[in-house]
């Protein structure tokens, strides 16, 4: 497994940190994986081409290697893990001015992973407690209204019937469309 590390390779104290991380000190790489991200894995050392630089494959989960990029370049055939090698391979961050070694695992990373799906599901949530009181709200609202509603048709139904009453002459059929606007 590849762990990613906040600052430079361990260079100055690089036995005690080969001893420290892996059982095989031979073994302890300090390197960039292919998206240029510096860390550390313990894995059996691969000849590296001259002018070429070890890489961690984070995909394959392997060492490979990489075209050197810059104009002082390694000149001769050498291991993977050669601390020695005084070229661009040394991964030193620009802004440190001591190299110090603190690891950060890869599953440090999951923390962003889990804290982003933990605020995607607690926005979720909340629009779903929103929804429902949404929708509670406009059920109470539209309940009032039909009892506005049915104040008013009732109101409306007396009237009409008084007014049924006196033209009952002039209008049979009224009284048959109100019962049919009703069950319609």
């Amino acid at each position: 497994m590849f762990n990613h590390i906040t600052g430079s390779c361990p260079y100055q104290n690089w036995t005690s940190v080969a001893r420290e991380r892996c059982l095989n000190p031979d073994n302890f790489h300090c390197l960039k994986d292919e998206y240029g991200r510096i860390g550390w894995v313990c894995r059996e050392p691969i000849w590296v081409e001259k002018e070429r630089c070890p890489v961690f494959n984070v995909g394959a989960k392997k060492l490979d290697t990489m075209s050197c990029l810059q104009t002082r370049c390694p000149p001769y055939n050498y291991r993977s893990n050669d601390i020695n090698v005084e070229y661009p391979c040394r991964y030193i961050m620009e802004t440190e001015s001591t190299t110090t070694f603190t690891s950060t695992a890869t599953e440090t990373n999951n923390i962003g992973v889990i804290a982003a799906l933990t605020v995607l599901t607690l926005v979720i949530i909340v629009v779903f407690v929103v929804g429902i009181m949404f929708y509670k709200c406009r059920r109470q609202q539209r309940s009032k209204n039909n009892g506005k509603h049915q104040e008013e048709f009732n109101t409306d139904l007396i009237q009409d019937t008084a007014t049924e009453k006196l033209n009952a002459v002039k209008e049979p059929n009224r009284f048959v469309k109100f019962f049919l606007t009703l069950f319609y």
